[in-house]
């Protein structure tokens, strides 16, 4: 029985995977067509397209607890969320570094590492009382949005300095950053982009239902809480996506892509997916996610964030530091703090 939760799950996370594909394929065709920038991809376009599994989770989990088709899926769907992030923010960001050196700007970092603690922390304060409700749904999705019309504003701004490279470097910033996205796909059609668009949401949600039977199956016939399956293993799984993206984008010395959506696509799960979902119904959370997870959530947020504003480089002792943290993580959650 375990052997087929387990299936479950990792034909869940191939349909997360090529559903998000789509979608992002579709996406970054329009945002040529558009001549948008590789840091407004990241943050954005990429950011929200990589951040589609746990959003279809978080919107899926909802639905089957409102129908009562699994009335305790809040462990799964509030531990995915938070799973997502520190894996993105140690292991997936340390892998990147270990397979090559990574540049950021301290621009970005002021920008987006300032709104990365933010995020988590009006997470915190909505969650501190044991439930998410709607309204705090509604409060973490318009933060979000706010936060994107931000970042639309600011990117406004710097194109008006591209005749200005000089003073823009002089700044901290990143000149590839300006550089507009190619797609993959030069034959790119609008009917196409549809296809994908259409094809990508429904993988998508079927992807999210079955990862979320095979986690709650995983669960029940290993006994442990589901808010560990949720960190651990959809944890991971959801993150897939972004570490696919990023390695191709590194390897295109995309940095701007490749940072931008590891920070862009954080602060989209914590707010908009765990947001999505609890816009249909409240989400319970486990104290020990508030007692535990989240004061080493924000602590691997220091870290990381320490180590790219030193130089502005992603160092190979410090890559693999980030990755030793993950598992450190995983080592006490697992042999302290299940409940």
């Amino acid at each position: 029985m375990l052997l087929y939760s387990v299936f479950f799950v990792l034909l869940g996370f191939i349909g997360l995977y090529f559903g998000a594909k789509f979608l992002v394929i579709a996406l970054e065709n329009i945002a040529q067509r558009l001549g948008v920038s590789h840091l407004l991809v990241g943050l954005t376009i990429l950011a929200i397209g990589t951040s589609l599994p746990e959003i279809s989770v978080s919107i899926m989990g909802g639905l089957d607890k409102l129908f009562g088709i699994d009335p305790n899926v809040d462990g799964i769907v509030i531990g995915n969320k938070i799973g997502s992030f520190l894996t993105q923010i140690t292991l997936i960001l340390g892998i990147l570094g270990l397979s090559q050196s990574i540049f950021v700007s301290k621009w970005v970092l002021r920008r987006e590492g300032t709104m990365l603690f933010l995020s988590v922390f009006i997470f915190l304060l909505c969650a501190i009382d044991g439930v998410i409700t709607r309204l705090d749904a509604i409060i973490m999705v318009v933060i979000y949005f706010l936060y994107l019309l931000i970042i639309i504003k600011s990117e406004k701004k710097l194109e008006r300095l591209r005749s200005k490279i000089e003073t823009s470097e002089r700044e901290g910033i990143d000149p590839d950053c300006f550089e507009t996205v190619e797609s993959p796909f030069k034959t790119s059609s609008t009917k196409k982009d549809t296809g994908f668009l259409i094809i990508g949401f429904l993988i998508l949600i079927v992807g999210a239902e079955v990862t979320i039977i095979g986690a709650h199956s995983i669960a029940k016939e290993l006994s442990i809480p589901e808010s560990v399956i949720g960190i651990l293993v959809v944890g991971i799984g959801t993150s897939l996506p972004e570490l696919i993206s990023d390695l191709t984008a590194i390897r295109r010395k995309s940095f701007g892509i490749a940072i931008g959506d590891i920070l862009g696509s954080n602060i989209c799960d914590i707010l908009l997916a765990t947001g999505a979902g609890s816009l249909i119904i409240n989400f319970k959370v486990d104290p020990i996610l508030i007692l535990f997870d989240i004061p080493m959530l924000f602590i691997a947020i220091a870290f990381a964030f320490y180590f790219l504003w030193t130089e502005k480089t992603l160092k190979k002792w410090e890559a693999a530091f980030l990755v030793s943290y993950y598992g450190f993580y995983v080592l006490l959650k697992l042999s302290f703090f299940q409940m």
